[in-house]
């Protein structure tokens, strides 16, 4: 199951969002109620007494100033403090796209959901794994380097990346074996995409904890790694109509039509003259081809999704989603293209 979950990655609000148990005082202990957490905090922050001249210092100021985070009531932010993998994915959960989301299957309530049922974070882990975002651990046990990694590749909708550095041979870091694909899948591409560092050392220490300190400079980063890799200011008419364009497809030929062999699909995409291309049915349904198989499920477009615009009249739409049991945790980008920004014809990425 684990190895399912490998393949698993907007901005925060102005307001500062009292979080207990985040980056937000868990000095104040437990809350009995899973929404506690969202208490409106209209005060302003402070600066932290206990920062001045911590390596990450800016980083903090900034996020504070922002209203990421929050810190004591005594005016420390304590840094150096482990933060939790339900305090890290609740961070994670503000910083993206917001998103519907669906019901989590029956594998995945038994298995991975049920370590977080009754915690104040239920809701978070309930709703971020329509996404696929999804650490192997405990709610609270401390998030480490690796599992941090796991979820913001997933929160990128990049986990696709991993795939380029499948039976490589090159050594990035000493503490981790070329011969353990699930982790160097995994940190060999939030290493390239800037995610995350190594050490002067020359190790990456995948199962050091997190501080609150680098959780604040990680979500940082994921937040500007976010505005980097999805441009072009897509207007949420685009994002309607690219949105229905494909699901609409993939409804009708799978659903509808339950076409489930390639050169069937090709005749009815030409006598419907649907809005797909032959490089846009080769991309996405080329599993078609095979006599027998067994394909990972298509999202249903209310999972974490980003836009972008790339050319003049070229669009890409990525969707971060959990494929099932089969297909674990997976992005899937689709391009499309369009004049006026209302008709869109599904394309193949190098059209």
């Amino acid at each position: 199951m684990q190895k399912n979950w490998r393949r698993i990655g907007k901005k925060t609000t102005a307001l500062a969002l009292a979080l207990s148990f985040l980056l937000t005082g868990m000095a104040t202990g437990g809350l009995p109620k899973a929404d506690a957490r969202e208490e409106w905090v209209v005060s302003p922050t402070a600066s932290f007494t206990d920062i001045k001249g911590h390596w990450a210092a800016k980083d903090i100021a900034s996020a504070a100033k922002s209203g990421m985070i929050q810190g004591y009531p005594d005016g420390t932010f304590r840094p150096e403090q482990t933060i939790t993998q339900e305090q890290f994915l609740t961070l994670v959960e503000r910083i993206i796209p917001k998103f519907m989301g669906h019901e989590p299957d029956a594998f995945i309530q038994e298995t991975y959901l049920a370590e977080a049922k009754g915690r104040w974070s239920e809701n978070t882990y309930r709703h971020l794994v329509a996404a696929g975002i999804m650490p192997t651990g405990k709610p609270a046990e401390g998030m480490n380097r690796l599992e941090a990694t796991r979820v913001l590749l997933a929160a990128l909708g990049h986990q696709f990346e991993g795939e380029k550095y499948r039976g490589t041979k090159s050594v990035f870091f000493s503490d981790l074996s070329i011969e353990n694909a699930d982790q160097v899948m995994t940190v060999y591409p939030a290493y390239k995409m800037g995610i995350m560092a190594g050490y002067p050392d020359g190790t990456f220490r995948p199962q050091e904890s997190i501080s609150r300190a680098q959780a604040v400079v990680l979500l940082t980063r994921l937040d500007h790694k976010i505005e980097e890799l999805f441009p072009g200011n897509v207007t949420d008419d685009e994002k309607k109509g690219m949105t229905e364009a494909v699901s609409s497809f993939v409804r009708e030929v799978m659903d509808q039509q339950k076409i489930r062999r390639f050169d069937d699909l090709q005749t009815y995409v030409k006598k419907r003259k649907l809005p797909a291309s032959e490089s846009f049915l080769r991309e996405h349904f080329s599993f078609m081809q095979y006599e027998v198989y067994d394909y990972i499920r298509f999202p249903r477009f209310n999972e974490l999704m980003y836009f972008a615009k790339i050319g003049n009249s070229k669009y890409r739409m990525t969707v971060q989603y959990y494929a099932g049991e089969l297909g674990g945790s997976i992005d899937k980008t689709f391009y499309l293209s369009s004049h006026d920004g209302k008709a869109f014809q599904m394309i193949g990425k190098d059209e």
